[in-house]
Order: structure tokens, then sequence, then C-alpha cells
């Protein structure tokens, strides 16, 4: 399913907990690995009087950005993973953005410790502003994972109707399939039944049956759910309750302003989450 795999890592705990994720889904689905480091100065690691014409500020964040991907590079090469590493002075997200383009990835995997609201939108989470901005699948992971984890055993995706969410859906049944994973569909009514309302009328009896039809003809063992109630919030519960190993979740890339206002799904179920959180935008064929 996945022929390159982009991960970044900055060495803190979430993005290592990036870097065994990657290692691990690149170990069953046989994809090569690409691991980046970018390298940026905070200027505010040394005292000012210490720091001169700046030869030894940037020669400790290299080194120490070259350990991190030596590190890295271990890891993949006792996981037998063909990997190559980079690292690059530039704006974090734009360069994993780059990256992953230069390099044809159809995965990018990074690490978050898992900010949210207001928070989240000032500091510019590099995991927010690549999975806004990447057009492919995004993989935000904040704990690390076992070493056989593609995904887990069971995954769930939630599904509206939206290009978007058909887009999640068909990205997880194709992973699903292609992984040996039970696949959880869940559709999220905000309102409340109405007495003497058909459920069976109902658009979410419709989605998830479509879902199920697809899930039989792929051979994918299925569950689908019907909850009511706040979206994210629904989705964080069944998630929990069905003990799914990771979310998948379609997402319309809002940004800025917009994307903390509207109060986007994608954005408050990955903010909240401690699974790892696929998210998706259009589904890719390759």
């Amino acid at each position: 399913m996945y022929t390159r795999i982009l991960v970044a890592t900055g060495g803190s705990p979430w993005s290592d907990a990036a870097v065994s994720s990657a290692i691990a889904i690149a170990a069953h689905t046989g994809a090569e690995l690409r691991v980046l480091t970018v390298l940026v100065n905070s200027g505010m690691m040394v005292n000012p009087d210490m720091l001169g014409d700046g030869t030894v500020v940037t020669e400790i964040i290299e080194r120490d950005g070259q350990e991190t991907l030596t590190r890295a590079l271990a890891q993949a090469v006792e996981a037998d993973v063909a990997c190559e590493a980079f690292s690059s002075w530039g704006n974090v997200p734009e360069m994993i953005l780059w990256m992953a383009t230069e390099q044809q990835c159809d995965l990018i995997i990074v690490g978050s410790r898992g900010l949210s609201g207001w928070k989240r939108l000032m500091l510019g989470s590099t995991a927010n502003a690549v999975a806004v901005k990447a057009p492919q699948p995004v993989l935000v992971v904040k704990q690390p994972v076992p070493p056989d984890f593609p995904f887990g055993h069971r995954v769930l995706v939630a599904t509206g109707g939206s290009p978007w969410s058909d887009a999640a859906v068909e990205f997880a049944l194709r992973l699903a399939q292609t992984q040996q994973l039970e696949l959880c569909v869940l559709h999220v009514d905000q309102g409340r039944p109405q007495r003497g309302e058909d459920p069976a009328a109902s658009e979410g009896k419709n989605l998830l049956a479509a879902a199920e039809i697809r899930a039989a003809m792929a051979g994918v063992a299925y569950e689908g759910v019907l909850a009511n109630g706040p979206i994210p919030e629904a989705i964080l519960r069944t998630a929990a309750a069905k003990r799914c190993d990771a979310i998948i979740l379609g997402s319309r890339g809002l940004t800025g302003w917009k994307r903390l206002m509207v109060g986007s799904i994608a954005n408050v179920v990955t903010a909240k989450s401690t699974l790892p959180v696929l998210l998706v935008k259009r589904f890719f064929t390759g």
C-alpha cells in the first residue's frame, strides 16, 4: 500500500514514537523509509555573550541532528527496513512538506505532544501545520507503538458522507484488506432521534450499509456503529469502547483561525486522542 514513507524526527519522545511507528509500518508493508530532521536555531540555546559568529551553535545543532538520525537509522537497520536520512535547515513544516514531495512519499508520519485549542494554533504545531497542507495521508503519533504495529488489529473510521470522509472510508477499507485488520465504521448523528422516525431511512444507516457492502466485497471484517452527540467526543468514545488501535479521519484541510473556530473534527480528535490518528484528504490509488 505504501512505497515510500517520510517520518520527521527531532529527538523528542513524541518524534521517537513517530520513528518507531514508521519503522514498524515500513517493515510490514515493504516500503522504503525516509527520515528527516529539520535543524532550527531557537535562539535560546546559549547566553548571547557566547554566540560569537554563531559557528559554535550551528555545530552543536548539526551534531545533535546527526545523532538523532544515526539512532533512527540504527533502528531501521535492525528492523531490516531500507532507509535514507536527511537533515536540513529551515522551517519545520515547510521542509517536511517539501521533502515528502521531493522524495515522492505516499505517507507522512509526525509526532505530536498533544497541544490543543488556542495554544495549539498559536504555537503553530508542526503536526497541525503538516496535516493541514499535505496532500498525502498524515499519521500523527503521540505514544510509542509495539514493534508489530501496522495499525494494530482494529481501526476506527468515521464517515459523514462528505468527499473527504468517503476518501477516509475507501482508504481504511484498503488498509484493512492489505493488513488484515478489523474495521469499525462510525457515523455520528449530532441531532436527537425524533419520535416516529424510521431509523432505516436515516443517512447514517445508508452510509453504514454502503460501507458494509464494500467491506464484504473486500473480505474485510466489519462493524458499523451509529452514535449521537458531539462528533469528536463520539469518535473518541467509540474508539475506546471498541478497543481500536488507530483512528482514520477525512480532513478538508481548514487552516488558521477558520480551522480553530469551525472546530475541525480532525483537529479536535487528533489533539485529544492518545491513539495514532491517520488523516486522509483524498484516496491514493498507488
